[in-house]
């Protein structure tokens, strides 16, 4: 509860920095919602439904404020091309998992990470790196994502988009979710793994939006990715699940 309340309070004191900076004026809407499914934890080869909010409010000087899932930035800059601005993202815990020996683990709280993001969206191509760490207690690390990609507009109706990804984390990251020590392996019976900082993972995005009407939409996400280097099959609690991990998504919007 504690970390919701501290998400709600976050994404409105981002909302109101754009609301009141003088230069953002002529503001476009979108709201929407959705249901997915991802992998019950980094992993895990078992998947669970999750719900994916989406609200956005994009100026006409290229400022914005996005809500995606469980993920909200804002852009600063005054700019249809270059973003720069805050990023906050929750992640859930591991606790009370399928996987019986994972589950034997002592459990990883939820995380409110906090950071930047930065990058550019230029004639439908786009990049963005962003940059994430632990807000409290519960890996207490950072980790990095570069991300892009192309948006295809197909038609006056559907757009598709084809991007790819991958993702940079610390040791104290690495550790907290692959790693194997005396103070998590509880009873699971794993073997001790340590883990270092690198690569974690590299993986392709995949969306596709139809306009329905001149307001509402319909959006599909997909995003496959492959843990590597030290998060792939020598970590115990990804040999016990697996190491390629889904996420897809439908939603509906409002704009």
């Amino acid at each position: 509860m504690k970390n919701q309340l501290k998400i709600a309070g976050l994404i409105a004191a981002l909302m109101a920095l754009l609301i009141v900076i003088p230069a953002a004026q002529a503001a476009d809407y979108s709201i929407g919602a959705g249901i997915g499914i991802a992998p019950e934890y980094e992993g895990s080869d078992d998947y669970v439904g999750v719900p994916v909010p989406f609200a956005k409010i994009a100026w006409s000087n290229g400022m914005f404020f996005e809500l995606k899932g469980l993920n909200a930035r804002a852009n600063l800059l005054p700019s249809n091309t270059w973003r720069l601005g805050p990023v906050i993202n929750y992640r859930g815990e591991r606790d009370n998992v399928d996987n019986s020996d994972v589950d034997r683990m002592d459990s990883v709280s939820d995380a409110t990470e906090v950071g930047a993001f930065a990058g550019f969206d230029y004639q439908n191509w786009f990049v963005s790196l962003d940059f994430l760490m632990d807000s409290g207690n519960a890996h207490e690390g950072w980790s990095s994502t570069l991300k892009g990609g192309y948006r295809w507009p197909v038609s006056s109706n559907w757009t598709v988009l084809i991007g790819a990804h991958t993702t940079y984390a610390d040791e104290d990251y690495m550790e907290t979710y692959f790693g194997v020590d005396a103070s998590n392996v509880g009873a699971s019976g794993f073997s001790f793994y340590d883990p270092d900082s690198g690569f974690k993972s590299v993986g392709l995005d995949l969306g596709a939006t139809y306009k329905i009407t001149s307001n509402w939409s319909t959006q599909a996400l997909a995003s496959y990715s492959l843990l590597v280097g030290d998060a792939d099959d020598d970590s115990p609690v990804v040999d016990a699940g697996d190491e390629g991990q889904f996420f897809g998504a439908v939603m509906v919007v409002y704009s």
